[in-house]
């Protein structure tokens, strides 16, 4: 089985290639050569500029690493019968080749999963110190000291948010992935607003209040109560005012608003704000609890234009001011570090200038270059932070952030980041975002509506089952609706 990925370098691509006798862990292989090679492209071949092969006899592994046709590195090791620590086994393993290779050593070691801060859990619920447990961190999964102990620290927050919710606890999220436009470094599935589906609103808006009444049925079935709600996907606004108001009719009419803690509604970008949709939204903010995204990104306007962005800051601002007018104090907003030809004091500005909104949240996002995206097309005609920057502008912003009263109470990580670093949501307190936390640590049913809506369901020893829409509009629709033709 061979893989190959290409990283430019200069104006030459370098090819790696990977051939193994076993199936086992190429998925973190390909996770972890990424790390250490950003921008590479995994394509099927053989015979890169540096060449993997791993043996696999039982449990002895023999990883060889060659360059030039001439062997470099070979690691020997033997696994246990114990697949969790076999797989950490090879991590550390390859990882070593790898580091000796490049000479770079990342801040999050072997760890592949979007989810970090579920390997800490078990530590912090056995009440080990913090010392004990960053150590355990460091020699199994090769985590950075730094980064052990803020894991530990956002464990310990999402704990806390988690031991509020019971076993009957429930999110329901309702997707609307529609938007004016697309983003630069967007991947999901998102329609752009056009007049073909600009014409599917009402229709759309008919299925989605369909699968709704379908779900309820199951929510009652399971005996789970809805205690968070996520309207997201995209910019759930553009469906209309009137459109948004049937489905809060729905929800009100059909789950106990009592259990129901918080609804954040993605607001998302100014351009979808206006008075009549936060009139709306008011008439249902205390029933529901609602918590409004307004999100920047960036306050550079340069950078606005660059991915995609019909506003400027001084449209955030303005939202902000309308959105307080109307009463809205639980507001979170998106900021993205990395992004296209931005620099350290960009990110900076971003920063300070968001602080000075008053958000109740704020969510700092590392840029992820992810496939599917335009960027990935386009991001050799852009300049890029390195990694050591936007490793001190992370640490500068945790600081900035606490100094200011926000605490770090929910994290995750995506493919292909840059600096193969993390995504982490600040609150003040009292603000934090219980669905983002339920959603990342899959102990409690996830009831989805829409296009491209994934539910997840939660069984014994922690057996998760998805069930998934489809992304196209059209064709959920039709589906839902039985509706042959559009």
């Amino acid at each position: 089985m061979f893989f190959r990925f290409f990283v430019k370098r200069g104006k030459l691509e370098l090819r790696i290639t990977y051939c193994s006798n076993s199936q086992k862990f190429l998925y973190d292989f390909q996770h972890i050569i990424r790390a250490f090679y950003p921008g590479a492209e995994l394509m099927f071949g053989n015979g890169g500029d540096i060449h993997f092969e791993a043996h696999f006899d039982g449990f002895n592994v023999r990883i060889q690493t060659e360059m030039e046709n001439k062997e470099i590195v070979v690691k020997n090791f033997i696994l246990t019968d114990d697949d969790h620590e076999s797989k950490r086994i090879f991590g550390r393993n390859l990882y070593d080749i790898l580091k000796t290779l490049t000479g770079k050593e990342l801040p999050w070691g072997i760890l592949t999963g979007i989810r970090p801060t579920k390997i800490a859990y078990p530590l912090v619920e056995a009440n080990l110190p913090d010392k004990e447990a960053s150590e355990y961190l460091q020699r199994e999964y090769y985590i950075s000291k730094k980064k052990s102990y803020f894991l530990l620290e956002v464990a310990k927050n999402e704990i806390n948010i988690l031991n509020r919710a019971d076993s009957s606890a429930a999110c329901l999220y309702i997707g609307i992935p529609i938007c004016p436009t697309k983003c630069l470094y967007c991947s999901f599935s998102c329609h752009e607003l056009t007049k073909r589906i600009e014409s599917l609103l009402s229709l759309y808006t008919q299925a989605l209040l369909t699968e709704l009444e379908k779900t309820y049925k199951l929510i009652e079935e399971n005996k789970n109560k809805i205690v968070a709600i996520y309207f997201g996907g995209g910019s759930p606004a553009v469906i209309g005012v009137q459109n948004i108001k049937r489905i809060f009719e729905s929800l009100f009419a059909n789950l106990d608003v009592k259990d129901i803690r918080e609804t954040t509604f993605e607001a998302g970008r100014p351009d979808t704000i206006n008075r009549e949709l936060l009139e709306l939204l008011a008439l249902y903010k205390k029933d529901f609890n609602i918590r409004l995204c307004i999100n920047p990104q960036t306050s550079n306007d340069q950078t606005l234009k660059i991915i995609g962005r019909n506003h400027t800051f001084d449209d955030i601002k303005k939202a902000f001011e309308l959105a307080k007018e109307y009463g809205f104090e639980n507001i979170n907003s998106d900021v993205i570090l990395g992004l296209p030809n931005e620099i350290e004091e960009d990110f900076k500005k971003t920063i300070y200038d968001v602080l000075n909104l008053g958000p109740a949240s704020i969510t700092v996002h590392t840029l992820s270059i992810k496939r599917a995206s335009l960027l990935r097309f386009k991001w050799q005609n852009y300049r890029f932070m390195d990694e050591h920057t936007v490793n001190s502008l992370l640490d500068w912003a945790r600081a900035i952030l606490k100094e200011r009263g926000y605490i770090p109470y929910y994290m995750y990580r995506q493919k292909n980041m840059i600096g193969n670093f993390e995504n982490v949501g600040y609150s003040k307190k009292g603000f934090e975002g219980l669905y983002n936390v339920m959603i990342m640590q899959e102990k409690h049913n996830i009831y989805a509506c829409g296009a491209k809506a994934v539910s997840k369901f939660i069984f014994e020893n922690d057996r998760i089952e998805r069930m998934f829409n489809p992304a196209d509009i059209q064709i959920y629709i039709s589906r839902i609706l039985n509706i042959e033709k559009l």
